[in-house]
């Protein structure tokens, strides 16, 4: 029966070619501002190597502190004795681990062929290595001994050994300058995409080398055992803000979070995230996404079938139910939806390699990993919108068509 339907449905396409073209290209425009959305958000949000704890990792980034007598207050990234003292040591947490970014440092390499670059850096803890899922090529990280120690030691990326050594031969062991200090390097992982904010750089260095460390500002990521721990690690950072109040006489701390992933992309600044207002608004835009498109393809959904009330009136004169032509003609209208939805598609990757600056805050040129783009959440996306896009612009005027009496239908002329 649906091979039949798919047949007609493929029949009527090629009959007006116009108004299919009309049809199929609204259908692929709407379902790829749908999917820029959801492309957009799965890239942020999907757990993918080597961020593949962001469903279970929470974040830390702000830090205020005022004075008792209310006449002054700070607002900073959390500091370092905060995180020394009042979080590293968290019991509820799997694993604690805290970064600093630093984005602009020139690295000279010590071979005979010098050359300078200004590279992306990231201070980070030994405990990082086990929060990333990295790949290494070679060597390995720190040590949580060398961390402790302020050795200077380093891990960099494939493209960074290219870089300074020409290959990635033999590159482990060598030393490299970073701003004119040496560093060992003691390991090479694959490249990092940018798209990754916790994890992307192209050298790594244990922030106890940093001159400053001690006066630097850190985010501090916290992985849960599970979802269920959130609470408990909730009540455990507001101990924490307890245990520092009754032992500072001058300041108050409090600490912007935990916010789980999606959260702390809102977080830019120490002031709460509006989480409701935020949902709010992507409903809304995909409400109207979805209403303004709908509303002009039921135009065209009206139209055909209008074209053919004589033969549905035929077919329920010779016993066929109500639903029956309900059903075929969503399923045929599916058919046409879906060839959009995968046009649609299409173009949805086009716009966000295209306009990836402006949807995810990273560089033109910068590379996009394919598992972020090709993944069942969003080939699901996609069938849903179709879905509902389908249901919203041939629901009534199929709902109408299998209502209507059968010597209207039969007595009804072609438009």
């Amino acid at each position: 029966m649906y091979k039949t339907y798919f047949k007609q449905a493929i029949a009527m396409l090629k009959q007006n070619k116009f108004t299919s073209f009309i049809t199929i290209s609204g259908t692929a425009l709407a379902i790829m501002m749908i999917m820029v959305i959801i492309v957009s958000q799965s890239i942020k949000n999907t757990d993918i190597s080597p961020e593949n704890n962001r469903d279970r990792t929470l974040y830390i980034k702000w830090q205020k502190k005022e004075r008792i007598d209310k006449t002054n207050f700070r607002n900073r990234d959390v500091g370092y004795d905060t995180y020394k003292e009042y979080l590293s040591n968290l019991q509820t947490p799997e694993l604690v681990t805290a970064i600093c970014n630093e984005r602009e440092y020139s690295i000279a390499s010590t071979e005979t062929h010098p050359i300078r670059l200004s590279l992306n850096n990231k201070f980070v803890d030994a405990a990082y290595w086990q929060f990333m899922s990295f790949s290494f090529i070679d060597g390995k990280p720190f040590t949580k001994e060398d961390f402790d120690s302020g050795l200077k030691k380093a891990v960099i990326t494939e493209s960074t050994a290219r870089q300074l050594f020409r290959n990635t031969d033999n590159v482990v062991g060598k030393t490299i300058q970073v701003n004119f200090r040496p560093f060992a390097v003691s390991g090479i992982i694959k490249d990092v995409s940018p798209v990754f904010e916790y994890a992307f750089a192209d050298i790594y260095l244990p922030f106890t080398t940093a001159k400053d460390y001690r006066h630097n500002g850190y985010t501090v990521l916290l992985l849960a055992k599970d979802k269920t721990d959130y609470q408990a690690i909730d009540e455990e950072i507001r101990l924490a803000e307890r245990k520092y109040n009754a032992t500072d006489s001058e300041w108050t701390l409090s600490l912007s979070g935990p916010y789980d992933h999606k959260a702390q992309q809102m977080n830019k600044s120490a002031d709460i995230p509006d989480i409701k207002k935020n949902n709010r608004r992507m409903a809304f835009i995909l409400i109207v996404l979805f209403l303004i498109p709908a509303i002009n393809l039921s135009s065209f959904s009206i139209s055909r079938i209008k074209k053919r009330t004589e033969e549905i009136g035929i077919r329920k004169s010779f016993g066929a139910k109500k639903y029956t032509i309900l059903i075929q003609v969503l399923y045929e209208n599916l058919i046409t939806t879906l060839i959009g939805g995968i046009i649609g598609l299409a173009l949805s990757y086009y716009a966000v390699l295209e306009l990836r600056n402006w949807l995810l805050g990273i560089e033109a040129g910068s590379a996009i990993p394919l598992e972020t783009l090709v993944s069942p959440n969003i080939f699901a996306g996609v069938f849903i919108a179709c879905l509902i896009l389908n249901l919203l612009s041939a629901g009534i005027p199929a709902y109408k068509a299998s209502r209507m009496k059968i010597v209207e239908s039969l007595n009804r002329k072609s438009e």
